[in-house]
């Protein structure tokens, strides 16, 4: 009675329950089993909402600049009354709105209900035309509101940041670094019995690590921004930090210093003045033969026998896969589940920024044998910075028009890395160089 109706199933009930009452009970209730008998069999509450939900979608659609046909009209009332449905039967479960179910269906009628009302509004029959299910019909023909949203965004991602892995990394509090290295070590001598010992002195050097900027700026707009199901301001954020990751590795592996302004004049390890060097007979990095890179390893001093690693582009790798010792066995070793991949022993490290099998050229220095740990410090100022922007003027990628964020309803991020590298100890660094060709 409270419900205000009784489905044909209770009201089963309730005749059955009577029936186990006594003939005094049955006749107290008389009246109420009369009353339950005579409600209606279905919620009137639905026919109420179902108003509602008519009297708001006509209303939207009094806005259209052009006519609207009833089929239209009746085609969104199903599928908004469906998704009220799934939300009810949901609430009934327990669910509630967080339902997976009823979370797809949102997402569903989200998607439809963005881009069909505006259109609605506008009277842009393009558009609708566009979502139309009947190619050759009018823009009023059916329209596809079941079509799924993905919210990944899909991107290749390369492996970067090998320099901050394999270099010392020192978290600096001012804008520069001194290191010091030894430029003069102690002299040792045998002694005649009652001569003199001579003195030595030992003389230090000093490097200084200069921290540069790394930035970047992303416009987007706000309708993108405001689309919840996908988190583009993290996405986005994933791909800057890939891309200074990028732009250390290619500085600090291959930059040439002096001159070299895409890479902030930074000199590369590649590139180090004071590294030991092995020079090919070939001129092409394919001419690359075993003994080239067990030379590497001979011309390396003994301290760095312990820690050294090789450090090259994957298709230099592939090369070397092919190449073998005297003996024939092939002096690479693939990776296993407790051990990196192996050349005469020693890791292999791939780096995705240095020259690859298509830089192949005369005098071309392309593989690097060394402690980069010891030989190497990356110093950095704090992490990358994040800054949004709702108004002012951000300059385009071409650098020929400027984006104005107020009259084109957009918001900018900035990010921002302070970050720098030295080689501390030129002779911990071994480079392969292919030859003159002359």
């Amino acid at each position: 009675m409270a419900k205000g109706f009784a489905t044909k199933e209770e009201k089963a009930q309730v005749v059955s329950m009577v029936k186990e009452l006594d003939a005094d009970d049955q006749e107290v209730v008389k009246e109420e089993v009369s009353a339950v008998e005579k409600l209606s069999e279905e919620d009137p509450a639905p026919k109420k909402e179902e108003e509602e939900l008519e009297k708001s979608i006509k209303s939207i659609f009094a806005k259209s600049k052009s006519e609207v046909k009833s089929e239209i009209l009746d085609e969104v009332k199903s599928e908004v009354a469906k998704f009220m449905k799934a939300q009810k039967e949901a609430f009934e479960k327990g669910a509630g709105a967080g339902h997976k179910d009823v979370v797809a269906q949102r997402k569903s009628i989200n998607a439809y209900l963005k881009v069909f009302l505006p259109a609605i509004i506008a009277g842009d029959t393009a558009k609708l035309k566009e979502m139309s299910t009947d190619s050759s019909g009018t823009p009023y023909a059916g329209y596809a509101v079941n079509s799924e949203l993905s919210a990944e965004i899909r991107a290749l991602m390369t492996e970067y940041g090998i320099a901050r892995q394999e270099m010392t990394a020192v978290q600096l509090a001012k804008n520069s670094y001194k290191a010091n290295d030894l430029v003069t070590d102690v002299s040792v001598y045998w002694v005649d019995q009652g001569s003199a010992i001579l003195s030595s002195q030992i003389v230090l050097g000093q490097e200084t690590l200069t921290l540069e900027k790394l930035g970047a700026i992303v416009t987007m707009t706000r309708e993108l921004l405001a689309d919840e199901e996908i988190d583009l301001f993290g996405f986005i954020a994933t791909r800057v930090a890939q891309g200074f990751a990028q732009k250390e590795d290619t500085a600090f592996f291959t930059g040439t210093g002096t001159g070299d302004t895409a890479n902030a004049e930074f000199e590369g390890v590649l590139n180090v003045t004071g590294a030991n060097e092995v020079v090919m007979t070939g001129d092409a990095f394919t001419d690359m033969t075993a003994d080239d890179l067990l030379d590497m390893q001979d011309k390396s001093p003994q301290a760095v026998a312990k820690n050294g690693k090789y450090y090259g582009h994957r298709s230099v790798r592939n090369i070397i896969r092919k190449l073998k010792n005297l003996d024939g066995t092939y002096i690479y070793q693939n990776p296993t589940e407790s051990a990196p991949a192996m050349v005469w022993g020693r890791p292999f490290v791939e780096v995705e920024a240095m020259p690859s099998v298509a830089s192949s050229g005369a005098d071309t220095p392309f593989l690097v044998y060394g402690d980069l740990k010891a030989g190497c410090i990356l110093g950095y100022k704090g992490g990358i910075t994040a800054d949004r922007f709702n108004a002012g003027v951000v300059r385009n990628v071409a650098n020929n028009a400027d984006i104005n964020l107020i009259t084109t309803d957009r918001e900018a991020v900035r990010w921002v890395e302070r970050v720098g590298y030295i080689t501390i100890l030129p002779t911990a660094i071994t480079v392969l160089k292919t030859g003159s060709g002359s």
